[in-house]
Parts: structure tokens; sequence; C-alpha cells
């Protein structure tokens, strides 16, 4: 999981009563009434009094926020989890957050960020009740990216603000450092961070929130065993491979040459040749598709090619066939590699003269039209075998696009997943269909042998099989989300903790060949966490 992947309905539940974070209950406050809260507070217990509860209260929100991260989401690594921090700040609404410096090291024991905050709204809050000030006052701000980067780490990270719009900056701006690269600067600022055993509260209620999913889990199953008994142009493209596809159709669209599409099946060959369609100077004709492998060779030559009126028992009258009907436009032949040798001949004289003769008939017809062909077959290889005709086979690939199948795409995944949650949320009559973030390890991880097609059918099972209109994990089929490893006897002999940990931290080493970030990802802990248990194993070893 990526932060910039993070989307606000797919983490907070809105219902009547009831804002959730996947367990954790949320509120929605107006500005003005914590501006007035900030205000009475200063005049009850002073200035550096409410700076301390502000940081205090950011502080615990932070790591509450990281928390919830990490038990959602299996992040690529720890910066991605780090930088969920500010992607969850925008979505809230509190600020607009450009990270303009971040440096971690490989054992995630120093870190250095560098934020600039945009329309800080706890700047406004000041501004609108207390005014201008000579010192600034983003205290929540800098107490929730100090807790939550704290959390992270496994490590106390301090941020202090340097910029602020209440001193007449343009900006908000703070930094933020692991405490010992801080060094004694950070000292006078400690005693607004300080609060008991934070941390110790912020793993209780995670767990706490992880037992009650557990039991939602349940009591949904149950409700529905009583129920139930027992286009491209639209979604976002991430991945280069398939950027790449696209940046050649969108070249050769606009000229009128013969295109071969090949991919495994399910890719969208036929979705791909619509948008080039659309595109095309043919995008005002019509767009015919025939799938070649539908229909006997006599009945295909047919509807390719029409017939006269008496050419064969049941030809009462004149029939254009698909190629005619597609004149000014486009005709889509797709699986081509499945048509007969004697398929191929007639086919070649089409693209050859540019022109059909209908079945019963020797008046040949002039056709204005483009060809697109495609397949999941290896042409080359049937070329090589003589099972398809060379000619035909350069006449239909002037230009060659060759679509990636969805593992080799992988980026692409979660936007499409999102694309079809909002296709069945149209289809079936679902307007608050949404998918949970607990979906998309599930969604990426998995092969997806049947790529787009398969994606789109299980994305639709599960909207089907969901009673809230929230898309969970176990509403997909079984093979998508039973990908974890089952858990075996242990057998003699018998070792101690300390042991198995050390062997098994010392298999996954090999593994990567030594990179400690890669396999603190694979261990699903920090790399700081690592590298003391590395520290550790290593001096225990080295006891008598």
């Amino acid at each position: 999981m990526k932060a910039k992947d993070i989307k606000l309905g797919e983490i907070v539940r809105f219902s009547e009563g009831l804002v959730s974070l996947h367990g954790r209950r949320l509120v929605i406050h107006d500005m003005y009434a914590i501006a007035q809260l900030r205000q009475d507070l200063v005049e009850m217990v002073g200035l550096e009094q409410t700076r301390r509860i502000f940081t205090r209260f950011g502080y615990f929100w932070g790591q509450a926020d990281a928390a919830a991260m990490k038990r959602i989401f299996q992040w690529d690594n720890i910066t991605e989890w780090l930088k969920a921090g500010p992607k969850l700040h925008m979505l809230q609404g509190v600020t607009k957050v450009d990270l303009k410096r971040f440096e971690l090291d490989d054992y995630a024991e120093h870190l250095i960020i560098e934020v600039l905050w945009h329309n800080s709204i706890e700047a406004e809050e000041h501004l609108s009740e207390l005014g201008t000030a000579k010192e600034p006052s983003c205290w929540t701000m800098v107490g929730y990216a100090s807790g939550y980067a704290s959390f992270c780490l496994d490590k106390s990270v301090y941020f202090i603000e340097q910029k602020c719009k209440i001193k007449g900056d343009n900006f908000c701006s703070a930094i933020g450092k692991d405490i010992d690269s801080w060094g004694p600067e950070i000292k006078p600022y400690l005693p607004y961070f300080h609060a008991d055993n934070i941390q110790g509260k912020i793993r209780v209620l995670t767990k706490q929130i992880r037992d009650q999913e557990l039991e939602i889990a349940r009591q949904r199953k149950k409700l529905e065993q009583a129920l139930h008994g027992p286009s491209i142009s639209s979604v976002e493209v991430r991945s280069r491979r398939f950027q790449q596809v696209l940046d050649l159709v969108n070249k050769v669209a606009k000229f009128d040459t013969s295109l071969l599409i090949t991919g495994p099946t399910g890719v969208g060959k036929e979705v791909l040749a619509r948008h080039i369609h659309g595109l095309s100077p043919r995008n005002k004709g019509p767009f015919v598709a025939v799938n070649c492998t539908a229909l006997p060779e006599t009945l295909l030559e047919n509807e390719l090619f029409g017939h006269k009126a008496g050419s064969f028992t049941g030809a009462a009258k004149d029939k254009h066939g698909l190629f005619e009907e597609a004149r000014g436009g486009i005709i889509f032949l797709d699986e081509i590699g499945d048509i007969t040798p004697a398929m191929q001949l007639k086919l070649l004289r089409v693209l050859q003269e540019g022109e059909i003769k209908r079945i019963g008939e020797n008046r040949p017809r002039k056709l204005d039209v483009r060809v697109i062909a495609a397949t999941n077959r290896d042409l080359d290889q049937m070329v090589s075998q003589k099972a398809f005709r060379e000619d035909l086979y350069y006449r239909l690939q002037v230009v060659r696009v060759e679509v990636p199948s969805l593992c080799e795409r992988q980026e692409d995944i979660l936007p499409l997943a999102r694309h079809f949650v909002k296709k069945c949320s149209d289809k079936l009559g679902l307007p608050d269909l949404q998918i949970s973030a607990k979906c998309i390890n599930f969604l990426i991880d998995y092969s997806w042998p049947g790529n787009i097609r398969e994606l789109e059918n299980a994305i639709e099972h599960a909207a089907v099989l969901c009673t809230d209109q929230m898309i969970m994990p176990e509403y997909f089929p079984p093979k998508i989300t039973k990908g974890l490893p089952q858990s075996k006897a242990v057998e003699g002999p018998y070792h101690s903790l300390a042991e198995v940990e050390r062997e098994h931290i010392k298999q996954v080493l090999e593994v990567t060949n030594g990179n400690r970030a890669e396999t603190a990802k694979i261990l699903g802990i920090g790399s700081a966490t690592l590298y003391r248990k590395l520290k550790l194993l290593n001096e225990q070893q080295d006891e008598p």
C-alpha cells in the first residue's frame, strides 16, 4: 500500500449518528467552536498551558491515526506508512501538506522531515479569536505530526513549527527530527509533549478495536446467514507499461491503418479498440465488433460479407454483411487467430483489394472501413507452424499493440477496482456502495489470471453479496482472499523462542540478500525494530 492510494470514503464510514474509522468513532467539529475553546483556555489557564493541552491532544490523535493505518493497511515500507500521516491531515481538512524534505536512514533510526502547511485551519482558528502573535500557533498539528511519526518509528520524534500565518508568514512550516538528531535544541519544547504512557493507551485501544472488528464480522456473518442461508478515459492509469500502450494507440488512432491488438484473455482488447475508435477521424461512424470464434465458417462468411437473395436456401432477400454495416467506421475482428485457412484467404483478399463480394454475386463492392483485429494466440508461432497465413499476418499488423496482463500492471488494480465499484453502484442501484480499505491488499496480492474481466466480475460478486453497501474481503470469491499460509504443528527438537526468532530473521535476510528494509517488510515490523532485534540477538549469541 502507498500513501497516495488512501481514499477518505474507503477508510471513514458516514451514517446517521455514527462516523467511524474502521471501528474508531470520530466526530466532526466546527472550526469556530474550537477557536472559542482555544480562547477560553488561554483566559482560564494561560497561553503556555493551552499550548500544552493542544499539543498533547494532537500527539494522541497522531498516534491513534498511525496505529489505525498500521492495523488497516499493509504498507510497502515504513516510508509509505510515515507519508500517510500528511495524507490523512489533508483528507481530514486540517491543512494542505507539501513534503519539502524527507530523509530516513536505512535502519529507520534517524528521521528528518520538513513540511509546508498551506491553509492551516489551526492558524485560522487562532487568528479568528486571538489575532496575530509573535510565536507559531499550530500546536495540534505539531503534536499530530510528532505523535504519528513517533508511533511509526517506535522512537520519539518531535516537530517544531518555524513559520506561521499568525506571525505574518505566507504559510506555516515545521521541521521534525528524531530526538537523537535534535540534540539539546529540543529540550525547551519537550514539556509540551509530555503525557503519561500515551503509547500504551494507544495499543490498548487498538486491541479493543480489533476485538470489536472481529465481533462485527461475526455478527455480519450471522446476519447474512439469516437473510440468505448457508473505460479507459474514466480510469486513472498509473502503470508505466499500460501508459506506453496508451501513448502508442493515441499516436496511431488518427491514421487509417490496420491494427493488431494482442494480449491474454480478459485484458480489455475490445475496450482498447473502442478507445481507438473514439479518438479516430471515424468516430462518427459505427464500431462493429465481431467474435470470429462464435460462428462456424459458413455463417461467419455470411455475417462478414452478406449474401444475394436466392444464393442459398432461406436467402429470401439481399443482406448487408458486417463489413458493409461498418461503412465509414471501424470493424473489430476479435479472436482472429482462430479463423480457418479458407476464411484467412478470403479476408486477405478483402484487405488487399479493399472490396468484398457478397455470397452468390460476382460484383465487387468497395469498402470504406478500418480494420482492427485482436487475438490471444501467438500468431508468430502460428505463422512459423503454417497455421496462419504470413501474408495476412503482415496485412493485419501494420501496427501491433501488445496489452499487458493485469498482474504486469499491478499499479492499475486499485483504480480499476474503484472504477468497477462505481459501475456496480449505478448498475445495481446501490448509491452508497463502497469498498473497504481492508480489501486493498487482497486485490493487489492476487494474480488475476482472468485479468480485468475477472476483477470486474469479482467486484460485482462482492457488491451483490454485501448487505450494507460496504464491500469487505469476505464477500469476494474465496480464491482471492485465501492466500494466507496455514500454520503447521511444531515438531521437535524444541528451541527457545529467541533461537527460533534468530533463525527466522537469518533466513529472511538470506532471501533478501541482506536488505534490511525488505526483511523488515516481510517480517511485518519496522526497520528500527529489526535493527534493535539484530543487535540484541547478536549480543545474546556472543554471551558465553
